[in-house]
C-alpha cells in the first residue's frame, strides 16, 4: 500500500510539467499558424486505394506568407503522365497562391491552399490539432486524390 501511494505522490508531482509542456506546444503552433510560417512534415502516405504507408525519408510542405513549397511523394493513379520521369510527386516552389485559415470548434485549424501557378492547378486542405498533428488532402486535376498524416513544425527554408 504504501509503494501505491509513494507513486500516486510521484505522478501527481509530474502532472503540472506535463500540462505545462503541453501548453507550451499549443502556444508554440498557434504562433506559427498565425504567423503563417510552418512545416508540415509528412510520416504516413494515404493513396485513394491500397494501404497506408510509411515514409521513411523526409517529406514536406513548407508554408510561408510568400511561398509554399512541396516535396511530397505520390502514390496512386495518375490520369496524366508527366513529359519528365523525375517530375512525379507532388513538387513545387509556389509564389502564385491562395491561402485561408479557418479556425476549428475543437480549437485546431483548416488551412485551404489552392496553388494557382504552373501547368497543374493543386488545392490542398490541412487540418492541424492544438497539439501540432496534422492531416494533409491534396487534390489534383490529373491524379487521384491523395492525403498525408505527419506533423507541424517550424519552418526551415
Amino acid at each position: 500500500m504504501k509503494k501505491m501511494s509513494i507513486f500516486t505522490l510521484c505522478l501527481l508531482m509530474g502532472a503540472p510539467f506535463t500540462i505545462l509542456n503541453a501548453q507550451d506546444q499549443t502556444e508554440k503552433v498557434q504562433t506559427m499558424v498565425d504567423l503563417q510560417n510552418y512545416t508540415f512534415v509528412a510520416q504516413h502516405a494515404l493513396p485513394m486505394t491500397g494501404r497506408s504507408i510509411s515514409l521513411t525519408s523526409e517529406y514536406d510542405l513548407s508554408v510561408g506568407l510568400d511561398t509554399i513549397c512541396a516535396y511530397l511523394p505520390y502514390f496512386g493513379r495518375a490520369y496524366v503522365a508527366p513529359i519528365d520521369p523525375t517530375e512525379g510527386g507532388i513538387k513545387f516552389n509556389s509564389t502564385d497562391f491562395d491561402y485561408q485559415l479557418k479556425k476549428n470548434r475543437k480549437g485546431g485549424w483548416t488551412a485551404h491552399i489552392r496553388i494557382n501557378d504552373g501547368r497543374q492547378r493543386v488545392q490542398m486542405t490541412l487540418n492541424i490539432a492544438v497539439n501540432g498533428s496534422a492531416l494533409l488532402s491534396v487534390n489534383d486535376n490529373n491524379r487521384q486524390a491523395i492525403s498525408f498524416s505527419g506533423y507541424v513544425a517550424e519552418r526551415k527554408r
